[in-house]
């Protein structure tokens, strides 16, 4: 039996399920609807279609799930995406803020071997500008993330910062600007209080954080 016929569309759906956890956990139509900015109903569609396909595993009211041969074909669209994302950042000069639409639109045009060749320029990498991590050629799945939101951190932790969230550009702009980068260290050094900012010294200064900011930081104990 030939394999399904997936477009760009399909694998936009694909990737966002896997970005939304769908690769070990049911993920409902609502939080799906708000990572790609469109209606419920435009998701249950594609859901639908895509279980048809046998690429997810959707239940009505409980969300969709990516199955084996779904988050092969994820995986496939996130390391593309985020293997031109560096390249992007290494070898056209662009920053790390304004990678994230141009990899959306080139994702799905580029051939494997163009993939296999951006691999290579950019010394096979394993992670991408912003310190998520690129699968690699064999596709094989991602190891488990143990990296935790700058939010929830108590007071006077050290850490380093693992990874940040790419699609908010302006959140972006600003932590290059204060350097709260993958790979920095900093310290939290106390929350405001009544749902006040999070303060986190960075070097010598002391930056307060909008929970917007903090919720889109991820880290590990330093």
């Amino acid at each position: 039996m030939p394999e399904p016929r997936i477009s760009a569309s399909d694998q936009d759906y694909l990737r966002a399920l896997y970005d939304a956890g769908g690769h070990e956990r049911r993920v409902g139509t609502g939080e799906l609807a708000n990572q790609l900015e469109i209606t419920q109903g435009a998701v249950t569609v594609a859901l639908q279609r895509l279980q048809q396909k046998g690429l997810v595993d959707y239940r009505r009211y409980q969300g969709a799930q990516l199955t084996e041969e779904g988050e092969r074909h994820a995986l496939e669209m996130v390391r593309h995406h985020r293997l031109i994302e560096r390249f992007l950042v290494e070898f056209l000069d662009y920053d790390w803020n304004d990678v994230h639409e141009e990899a959306d639109r080139l994702e799905h045009v580029i051939s494997e071997e163009m993939e296999r060749r951006i691999a290579a320029k950019v010394s096979d990498p394993t992670t991408d500008p912003h310190g998520d991590s690129i699968p690699n050629e064999a596709l094989d799945a991602l190891q488990a993330d143990d990296a935790r939101q700058l939010t929830g951190v108590a007071d006077g932790t050290d850490f380093v910062v693992a990874r940040v969230r790419d699609r908010d550009r302006a959140v972006l702009e600003y932590l290059t600007e204060i350097r709260l980068v993958p790979g920095t260290q900093a310290r939290v050094v106390r929350r405001l209080p009544f749902d006040g900012p999070l303060v986190v010294r960075i070097g010598a200064d002391e930056v307060a954080l909008s929970q917007t900011v903090s919720d889109s930081v991820f880290i590990r104990d330093a």
